[in-house]
């Protein structure tokens, strides 16, 4: 990735897609770039399995919710080159709103749904796929973070094959995992939150959130859909069945020649009036 943006500083290359998260203060600096970031459709946290203790304790879950600091994660571990994530749906699709209230870092806040679970403390597995820094720095800072909270997290490294076949069977606590997103809100959430969602590893149901998404998926309406894919999100919310730590982000570096290059947050690159100006 840094030779690509050395290749983009020298004039070798006119535009990139993808940069290095240390290159991209200098790409933002650079008189003779244009650097464009958008939040991406994209969600990245920890799946709970809600069927296996002490996770089936919603208190437990939202314990962890709450010490979970996604400011942090983001600054520390992504360099700034993420967004927070409310929740499944990103602040680049229609059907966000700005009005749901997030988790926020409070370590009281845990400790209080771990008191209402009638624990002090408790601890769970986290697997994450190996052999990516990143998947490991996020996690001890999962780690670092819950700790005071009274809950213990201890990290296990699968290769992803293994950790999608755990997932798929059940057979996890928690698991660091996200998803590359859609477009329309159905594709982030009826797989997911949906009772028996093909991507719903963590085995969560609540019919209120199956109507709703049901009612969405057969509505053409936008503000209807708008309406039943926001009361979903806060009933999911309400539920912790995945810890949303971040949403990621589509980003764009081109030459100051480069005209008309927009930049979606679905990352498909469209070239239909890009010209090559002076």
């Amino acid at each position: 990735e840094s030779v690509m943006f050395s290749n983009l500083e020298t004039g070798n290359i006119n535009a990139a897609e993808v940069l290095s998260p240390n290159d991209i203060p200098a790409a933002k600096s650079n008189s003779s770039l244009i650097y464009k970031q958008v939040p991406a459709l994209s969600f990245f946290g920890v799946m709970l399995n809600t069927k296996v203790a002490p996770l089936s304790n919603v208190h437990v879950r939202k314990a962890i919710e709450w010490g979970v600091n996604r400011d942090e994660i983001v600054n520390s571990v992504l360099k700034g080159v993420g967004v927070v994530a409310q929740g499944p749906i990103s602040p680049s699709s229609w059907a966000f709103s700005s009005s749901i209230a997030p988790y926020s870092y409070n370590i009281n806040n845990a400790k209080s749904e771990l008191a209402q679970a009638g624990m002090s403390s408790v601890s769970f597995t986290l697997l994450i796929p190996s052999g990516s820094p990143l998947n490991s720095q996020e996690a001890q800072f999962i780690q670092s973070e819950l700790q005071p909270a009274g809950i213990t997290v201890n990290i296990k490294q699968e290769t992803f094959a293994t950790l999608l076949s755990d997932t798929d069977s059940h057979n996890f606590q928690g698991a660091l995992l996200g998803w590359s997103g859609r477009p329309d809100p159905d594709g982030n959430m009826y797989s997911w939150f949906h009772t028996g969602g093909g991507f719903n590893s963590m085995q969560y149901s609540n019919p209120q959130v199956d109507s709703l998404l049901e009612a969405a998926r057969a509505s053409s309406d936008q503000s209807t859909r708008t309406s039943d894919y926001q009361q979903a999100e806060t009933l999911i919310l309400q539920d912790g069945s995945y810890v949303f730590i971040n949403h990621g982000v589509s980003i764009q570096a081109s030459t100051n020649n480069i005209k008309n290059f927009p930049l979606l947050p679905t990352g498909i690159l469209e070239f239909t009036n890009v010209y090559l100006g002076s």
